[in-house]
């Protein structure tokens, strides 16, 4: 999954609903092998053309180049038009996905995120894999792959949608040089939000241009809701029919947050002060990340830094958020399509990502190659923190719901009440689902 995932702002319902009003892509013909099989791979000589909707960042693109080039190894007659869009928001990539499936011309592939899918379920675009993974040995090889977990996300009542591709959770980065010069020891794995403030307390010094923070937050919804994760809140209800802004325990989440600049004055105000800036130079000692950052700490040749599982509070909790592809279900070429999502998932293309440092590969093997492991110390933490992650809240108003939460931040980082805030918040998000 590509970091643009953690700090999205979608606007997804009108344009996810005009998919199914204008859907031409094909007659639809083929289906997916029901669940009792038989399956067969299309013959290596077939001639047709797929189209493969993807998103990403430019470095993603090579990787994904790659796969097609395999994949016209196996089939030679096969055109596969890679539809990649790099993008900074969901709306201009299904915008332009929309517009294509309105144009008659709807993809075959389907690279969707968290974010996106429980909105592309509530509107059919995408095809139940169940029946390749049951009947294609492949397919089941590679279902088990996959955390458990990282599948989950992309089911609903039973059946599976999309193949995990990569995923992100948020942790906690910390300035390994900062900590020794301190004398602070690395803290327990299972620390509390007081030592995380007691710490914070100790590395913010100095004053004016000497001034080193404690924590740069890392203000973006997927940034921000471990803090709620932790404390056994959240923005929704597990079913994604309502919003629990107004919670007491998420508004005590937002004020925790809200104390750590204005009250403690561990943290810089968040507009203006980028932490993936003020980390590697040494301004701020933690802050929170996905392992997106990794490369380009790299590039910048910073390298004082390891990583801890995200305070807790009421328990230990973090955000995570994947990407995966789904064979759509207006494509007339689902085989060919499924054949080629087995490419784009399989340990091949897993270890690129691996090495690409991006993300986190969805396949365990791959996350434990020697070159995701390199570095920092203790990165088996990404991949474990799969084991008390939970996704990111995304139902179907996700467009409603992410500049409602981030637009009531605003409002108490300013001063705002936040139960007036999040529960005014609350009321836009309940408004948006009833208009569902």
């Amino acid at each position: 999954m590509s970091p643009i995932t953690s700090r999205l702002g979608l606007s997804l319902a009108a344009v996810l609903s005009l998919s199914l009003l204008t859907a031409c892509g094909g007659s639809n013909d083929q289906e997916v092998p029901a669940a009792e099989g038989p399956y067969e791979a299309p013959a290596s000589d077939i001639t047709a053309e797929i189209t493969i909707s993807n998103w990403g960042d430019p470095g993603d693109e090579a990787i994904y180049d790659d796969v097609s080039e395999r994949f016209n190894e196996q089939y030679p007659n096969v055109t596969v038009n890679n539809d990649f869009t790099p993008i900074t928001t969901w709306t201009e990539y299904v915008n332009k996905l929309v517009s294509s499936v309105a144009a008659g011309n709807a993809p075959d592939v389907i690279n969707i995120a968290t974010e996106g899918v429980d909105l592309g379920l509530h509107n059919e675009l995408f095809a139940p894999l169940d029946g390749y993974i049951q009947n294609d040995p492949e397919g089941e090889k590679l279902i088990a792959s996959f955390d458990p977990a990282l599948v989950e996300g992309f089911t609903e009542d039973g059946s599976t949608y999309l193949m995990p591709n990569t995923w992100n959770s948020m942790l906690i980065y910390y300035n390994t040089k900062l900590f020794e010069e301190a004398g602070i020891e690395r803290p327990s794995e299972d620390w509390t939000w007081n030592e995380f403030l007691e710490i914070s307390r100790k590395l913010t010094t100095g004053e004016g241009e000497d001034k080193v923070y404690g924590f740069g937050l890392p203000y973006f919804n997927f940034g921000l809701t471990p803090w709620l994760y932790s404390n056994s809140a959240s923005q929704m209800s597990e079913d994604g029919e309502t919003p629990t802004l107004d919670d007491p325990a998420t508004v005590e989440s937002a004020t925790w947050i809200r104390d750590l600049v204005t009250e403690e004055g561990v943290a810089p105000q968040p507009k203006g002060a980028d932490p993936y800036q003020l980390f590697p130079a040494g301004k701020v000692a933690m802050t929170g990340a996905g392992h997106w950052v990794v490369g380009p700490f790299e590039d910048a040749g910073f390298s004082d830094y390891d990583i801890l599982p995200w305070p807790q509070n009421s328990e230990k909790s973090t955000v995570f958020g994947g990407g995966g592809f789904a064979v759509s279900e207006q494509s007339d070429n689902k085989d060919l399509a499924w054949e080629y999502i087995k490419m784009l998932t399989d340990i091949k293309t897993q270890q690129e990502w691996a090495a690409a440092g991006a993300a986190i590969p969805a396949n365990k093997d791959a996350a434990q190659s020697e070159s995701f492991l390199a570095y920092p110390e203790h990165a088996e933490l990404y991949y474990d923190s799969i084991t008390y992650a939970e996704p990111v809240a995304a139902p179907r108003v996700y467009n409603t719901l992410e500049p409602a939460f981030m637009r009531a931040m605003d409002e108490i980082l300013a001063g705002g009440d936040p139960q007036k805030e999040l529960s005014e918040a609350n009321d836009e998000v309940q408004e948006a689902l009833d208009r569902e």
